[in-house]
């Protein structure tokens, strides 16, 4: 783990050199660096370059998922023309009283990422917001490569104390559209296809249980969902809630093999319970048919614990994040929570500690570090805004 921490330290340090650099000092009006100093409290802020942006903006991509280690990319994106929010509503204000930015731009981006342990993805995709954020749509196409482990569904004999490493590559393609329906509660009522055509290497070949149909056969679903989001932020709430309901199938109609069904539930709500004090409060359910791939099968996900740890048919995870303010920009926050895959039934916690950021005020925007103690290993994570994104 110390590794790791030491390669994240030489990022603010190479900025650094890039401001000295520069020639100009960075908080200088006229200089590049200016545009992110905030002029109402002089300190680290965005705002104005989003609020303005339009056209080409390189940004830098950090991983630090445990199933794959740490890892580096980029992303070249293009920021189109902002959309304007219902003029009737009243924008909420942020910390300094100004109006928040009513909707981020739709973004079209190319990417490419690699971590530690030779896991590597190329992609491209976008995500629009239209008709006065009536209609969104996200897409998204890419290739992998990635190395992960598998643990094994439920209590699995063939893999007790052993584990078994895999490789999957292929083709990805997400197509998400979603309406917002006056009739139901303002909700969003939508539909997401997903087509894989991966190919699946395990390096001591198949563990049991696990069919040849599993591992080279392409696989594709169609997911109808329905989503109400009252937060007032979306990046990193502190109040409001969100509710997410889906059912999808997967067959042959829709241009894969196994046919199987999958749904999830998920709820996001937060409180201020004092002047300085949000708590935050996370539940998931998720079930899989018995036919669905086994990289399909819910996992419990949650900060400590690597994705595809536990894994099975249905799963249930519940989680808690308490946040103090300890300056308008700075926040401390503690959290903790369990999952447990019912055939196992056995829950496994994890618990840690961060701090926030607020980079970008108009949007709401947080970033910072967590370091999460699971059952089996500490993890350091990098958070661009909540951690909760599904």
């Amino acid at each position: 783990m110390l590794h790791r921490i030491a390669k994240l330290r030489a990022l603010p340090a190479a900025l650094l050199v890039f401001v000295l650099a520069s020639g100009t000092p960075a908080w200088s009006d006229d200089s590049f660096f200016g545009q992110f100093i905030d002029p109402k409290d002089g300190m680290l802020d965005n705002s104005q370059v989003l609020a303005k942006r339009t056209g080409f903006l390189p940004v830098p991509i950090v991983i630090s998922e445990p199933a794959v280690g740490y890892g580096l990319g980029a992303a070249l994106t293009f920021f189109h023309e902002r959309q304007s929010g219902d003029p009737e509503d009243e924008p909420p204000r942020d910390i300094y009283g100004d109006p928040m930015l009513s909707l981020p731009p739709s973004v079209s981006l190319v990417a490419g990422a690699a971590t530690e342990n030779g896991s590597w993805l190329v992609g491209g995709g976008h995500l629009g917001f239209y008709r006065e954020d009536s209609l969104r749509y996200e897409g998204f196409v890419g290739y992998a490569s990635l190395n992960l482990t598998f643990f094994g569904l439920g209590r699995n004999p063939a893999l007790e104390n052993k584990s078994a490493d895999f490789n999957i590559e292929g083709l990805l393609i997400s197509q998400e559209l979603k309406h917002r329906v006056p009739q139901l509660a303002n909700g969003f009522l939508g539909a997401r296809y997903q087509y894989l055509n991966p190919r699946v290497t395990f390096d001591l070949g198949l563990p049991a249980g696990i069919g040849q149909g599993e591992v080279n056969e392409p696989d594709a679903g169609l997911t109808a969902l329905y989503e109400l989001d009252t937060r007032s932020n979306t990046l990193s709430p502190q109040d409001g809630h969100n509710t997410k309901f889906e059912v999808g199938y997967h067959g042959e109609a829709l241009g894969g093999t196994a046919e199987y069904w999958k749904a999830r539930a998920r709820s996001l709500s937060y409180w201020d319970i004092a002047e300085s004090f949000n708590l935050g409060v996370r539940g998931v359910a998720e079930a899989a048919g018995e036919d669905a791939p086994f990289y399909q099968k819910p996992f419990i996900q949650m900060r400590g614990i690597p994705a595809l740890r536990y894994q099975g048919d249905e799963v249930l995870t519940g989680e808690l994040e308490l946040r103090i303010r300890t300056s308008i920009r700075w926040h401390a926050l503690v959290f903790g929570g369990a999952g447990i895959v019912l055939d196992e039934e056995q829950p496994h916690g994890a618990a840690g500690i961060g701090f926030r950021y607020l980079l970008t005020r108009r949007l709401g925007l947080q970033v910072g570090l967590d370091l999460a103690q699971g059952p089996e290993d500490t993890v350091l994570y990098i958070q661009v805004g909540h951690a909760w994104r599904r």
